[in-house]
């Protein structure tokens, strides 16, 4: 097996800004709709062929997209990252997590995921400066932690099911967020987002 074709997209879905759904044949009864996942690692194993041969195949690890509950051991990835207050050092550290996506399986890749997610996140949110990258409005209300309260989007896909490349996410307040989902401007309102957030990488190297 190689990472060409359906094999490549599932692997690099997150870096393409691509939704991953996942559907369960169900012989007579058609397909099922299983859900939006998301990618968090692979592994290479030995499995039979259609003819009984043994050979290598690439068994991809998929987690439910939305799933933000962090065990003690991901919780130490979160501290981890806010460690970087430097806005260089969170991007490098986010462009690098999303552009790869780790030979692992278990436990190793559900916590890969979660520290892709949380550096694209914290970056992100400190790029917006407390500033809403769509409306250009300060943020609502400063969180318990004592940060600006904004939320990442991620322009180039149909929901906010989990990390994305930190190019193709914007920081925004609740209302805007909502908007760009919900309103009838939204898609006008998303590609401005677009454009801000790509004058906003250019200039730090993208």
């Amino acid at each position: 097996m190689v990472f060409e074709r359906g094999n490549r997209a599932i692997r690099d879905h997150l870096v393409d800004g691509k939704d991953l759904l996942v559907f369960q044949t169900r012989g007579r009864e058609g397909v099922r709709f299983l859900g939006q996942f998301e990618c968090a690692g692979y592994s290479i194993e030995p499995a039979p062929d259609r003819e009984g041969n043994e050979r290598s195949a690439i068994v991809f690890e998929l987690v439910p997209a939305n799933v933000n509950e962090l065990v003690n051991d991901e919780l130490e990835l979160v501290e981890e990252v806010k460690l970087d207050i430097n806005l260089a050092s969170l991007r490098a550290r986010a462009l690098e997590a999303a552009r790869s996506t780790p030979q692992a399986s278990g436990k190793a890749a559900r916590r890969s995921l979660y520290r892709r997610s949380v550096a694209v996140r914290r970056y992100v949110l400190a790029r917006a400066a407390g500033v809403c990258e769509s409306c250009g409005k300060p943020a609502p209300f400063v969180t318990a932690q004592g940060e600006p309260y904004l939320e990442p989007h991620h322009t180039r896909r149909l929901s906010d099911g989990g990390p994305d490349d930190p190019r193709f996410v914007g920081g925004v307040c609740p209302d805007c967020h909502r908007e760009i989902h919900h309103g009838v401007h939204g898609q006008a309102k998303n590609e401005a987002l677009i454009e801000v957030v790509r004058q906003k990488e250019r200039l730090s190297g993208a």
